[in-house]
This record gives structure tokens, C-alpha cells and sequence, in this order.
């Protein structure tokens, strides 16, 4: 899908400004962990995540679920944070 067909289909779903929901894999490794969580507060602008994140661990303990809902004025940030977390190596999945 190219960016003006995300961006509409974002914008026809959401209505901005509003959090939005995002979840992310990692294999559990808390520096790995840490290292996601702090990029996505400084692009958010915010000191850090608390009370925004909900951590799930898998049936093994091999990866953790980040749960969490970012502050995103318009769908054009939602689709930065998306691209935040493709360049992020620590980051397996994200939805």
C-alpha cells in the first residue's frame, strides 16, 4: 500500500489528534526492551511510557508483547512510528 493510501485509510478509521494502538514483539532481552520503549518515547516526545504499556510475556519467556497506546496528532504519525519500529533491529513483529 503506498503512504497516501495508508494515510486515507488511517484518516477514514481514526480520528486525529488520539492515541493509537500499537503492539510490538521483541525477544525478551530487558536492554532490547528498553532500547524500543525509549526510541518510541523521544519520537513521541513524551519522558518515557508509563501507563502505556502493557508487557505480555510468551508461554516460554522468549519474547515479550509491548502493548501500547502513543499520543499521535495526525495519521502521517502513525505512519513515523511505523517506520521507527521497521529501523529498530531489537523489533521482530509489530502491528
Amino acid at each position: 500500500m503506498d503512504r497516501d493510501a495508508a494515510l486515507k485509510l488511517l484518516e477514514s478509521h481514526h480520528k486525529f489528534p488520539s492515541d493509537h494502538f500499537f503492539q510490538v514483539i521483541v525477544r525478551f532481552q530487558q536492554a532490547d526492551v528498553d532500547t524500543v520503549l525509549l526510541s518510541l518515547a523521544e519520537l513521541v516526545g513524551l519522558p518515557d511510557l508509563d501507563g502505556r504499556v502493557e508487557s505480555v510475556f510468551s508461554r516460554k519467556g522468549t519474547y515479550i508483547s509491548l502493548r501500547m497506546t502513543l499520543p499521535c496528532q495526525t495519521a502521517e504519525d502513525v505512519l513515523v512510528i511505523y517506520a521507527r519500529l521497521q529501523e529498530l533491529p531489537q523489533v521482530i513483529r509489530y502491528f
